[in-house]
């Protein structure tokens, strides 16, 4: 931990700031040793221009070439492959300098005895404590090897008592230099640490810029597309809305479609408004005092059940003047880059005249499927009378009345599938389930169907499981009765229709389907179930048929809570399988 700093604290490390960076660890090893050569020189000079008479040449040459040796060692010698404190050796070295300067400039009157401190100050804080120890004590060796190498080779007691002072002041300088220099370290630790931390923060900061700038230009862009698109519709009813269902866009096809002028509904009106509201509160279940606006966006977006759940119902809009249409809105999420919802955009397309006519559909359908069905009914009852009648009738004629039986049996199942489609449609198609025995149910399919197999040259089989739940055995037996004669039709002579019958997962049961027949394309799968759709394979072929059969199977497993699965292989085959539960909802 970096310990505070006081003011003066402060004040003595500006002031051995260039002493340290000289001393300190960044520094190289011929750095280090440049402020004691330098001292030097400026003693040699000090001896050439005062005149001072030197005592022993031999001990100034030795000052001189140890010097010289010690630069030469600092530059030459790889001291980074070395121990950390190997180049220490060299501030030893200038020790032994400066008791040979002090010996050859006079000894005791030597007017170069304070040198000893800066090789001192070095250890001091090169080394720690240790160095502290050790440049005082070296000190202290140098000054008193110094007099006692002297010319006079006494030594007195203030001389002594001098250098052991000179080793005290050392010890001094030596402590308050190892206490400043490591505070300084530890500041320049500290501070490499915050510039580390601040460069992080920094790339944080610009990657935190460079992503609100992203997300900014793409809001922006989002936002010119949503303007672009909303001004170059004109067919359509395009409204935007914020988060409570004020009204904030009113396109040109809204006008068109309601009536109503852009500056009369902007910031006026909640989309709730344009709604009928006696439709609203019967889909939704709202109270009429209660948030109608947010129980109507909640049915809008998908997040209630039923019918007003449904992201695909029809609703009824208000216009101006007071009359309603019929529309079909698809309404999307607006949200904000933190993932909030800022709004709702709603697409309204006028289904009104689309609606009409399905309805007119729906009733011509029934129309038709009544008035056949009565004469069909008839027809079929006088030719059973002529088959089965005591009158002599010859083979030509019983043949011409099978192939009418045939026929009008055929069209009679037509009309049967026709009413039946149109009764899901009205919604009034219903079932009367009872408990019966699933194998049972697909055992008379599986009987009705085979003189159409043997007739085909198709093989029929079936491995029936006894499985017990409650549905509507008639209905249940009409929608076997279409995958099984949908089997036969679709797969070729000496091919394999095989029905199966166990329990599923779960509890109720499981009628599997499968044959080897033609098979169908993967992405006409989805559109199986659809009324009047015929897959590809069975068109190019010519097969017979008008596309009831799947929608009717569909529309009696979902009756009872089911799901019908389909899969398929062009060329191999398809198994239709329908899971029942043990009992139907409701």
């Amino acid at each position: 931990m970096v310990r505070a700093t006081q003011p003066d604290d402060r004040r003595h490390l500006r002031y051995l700031g260039p002493v340290a960076r000289y001393l300190g660890t960044s520094a190289s090893v011929v750095e280090r040793q440049l402020p004691f050569v330098s001292l030097f020189v400026l003693a040699m000079a000090g001896v050439l221009v005062t005149g001072l008479a030197p005592t022993s040449g031999v001990a100034i040459a030795l000052a001189v070439g140890l010097v010289v040796v010690v630069l030469l060692l600092a530059a030459l010698v790889p001291w980074h492959r070395l121990p950390a404190l190997a180049p220490e050796v060299l501030t030893l070295v200038q020790f032994v300098v400066v008791g040979a300067l002090r010996y050859g400039t006079g000894g005791p009157v030597s007017p170069f005895a304070g040198m000893v401190l800066l090789p001192a100050l070095t250890l001091s804080s090169r080394a720690g404590f240790p160095g502290v120890v050790v440049g005082s004590v070296s000190a202290a060796v140098s000054v008193l090897v110094g007099l006692w190498l002297s010319p006079t080779g006494a030594i007195s007691g203030p001389v002594v008592v001098r250098s052991l002072f000179v080793a005290a002041i050392a010890w001094i300088i030596g402590l308050f230099v190892h206490e400043t220099t490591t505070r300084l370290r530890s500041r320049n630790d500290a501070l490499a640490g915050l510039q580390k931390e601040q460069a992080t923060l920094l790339r944080h900061a610009r990657r935190a810029a460079s992503e609100l700038e992203r997300a900014v230009a793409l809001r922006r862009a989002a936002y010119d597309q949503l303007v672009s698109v909303i001004d170059s519709a004109t067919e359509q009813a395009i409204i935007a809305t914020d988060a409570t269902g004020r009204i904030e866009v009113f396109n040109a096809g809204a006008e068109r479609l309601l009536g109503h002028r852009q500056g009369e509904v902007v910031g006026r009106l909640h989309l709730a408004d344009l709604h009928l509201r006696e439709e609203v509160l019967a889909r939704t279940g709202e109270d009429p005092d209660g948030d109608v606006q947010g129980a109507l966006i909640a049915a809008l977006v998908g997040r209630r059940r039923g019918a007003a759940g449904s992201p695909d119902a029809d609703w009824t809009y208000v216009r101006a003047d007071g009359s309603q249409v019929t529309v079909h809105p698809a309404v999307t999420r607006r949200t904000e880059p933190d993932g909030s919802v800022a709004g709702y955009v709603v697409v309204a397309t006028d289904v009104t005249a689309e609606r009409e006519a399905a309805r007119l559909k729906d009733q011509f359908v029934g129309l038709v499927s009544h008035e056949l069905r009565t004469p069909l009914t008839s027809v079929l009852g006088y030719v059973e009378l002529l088959l089965d009648g005591t009158e002599e009738i010859s083979d030509d004629q019983r043949e011409y009345l099978g192939i009418i039986d045939r026929n009008a049996r055929r069209q009679l199942r037509l009309v049967t599938d026709l009413l039946l489609t149109a009764q899901v449609d009205a919604g009034t198609f219903s079932i009367a389930p009872v408990e019966v025995d699933v194998a049972a149910v697909v055992r008379a399919s599986i009987a009705s169907a085979g003189p159409s197999a043997a007739a085909s040259g198709v093989a029929l089989a079936g491995e029936l499981q006894p499985v017990h739940v409650h549905a509507d055995p008639v209905r249940l037996g009409q929608a076997v009765d279409n995958l099984v004669s949908n089997a036969l039709k679709f797969t070729p002579s000496d091919g394999t229709v095989r029905v199966s019958v166990g329990p599923a997962d779960g509890g109720g049961a499981r009628i599997a389907v499968s044959d080897t027949g033609i098979g169908i394309p993967p992405d006409e799968l989805v559109h199986l179930t659809e009324r009047f759709y015929r897959a590809s394979t069975a068109t190019h072929r010519a097969i017979p048929g008008v596309g009831l059969g799947l929608s009717i199977t569909q529309a009696v497993v979902e009756a009872h809570g089911g799901a019908v699965d389909i899969t398929s292989t062009v060329g191999e085959g398809t198994t239709f399988t329908i899971a029942l539960p043990a009992r139907p909802p409701g």
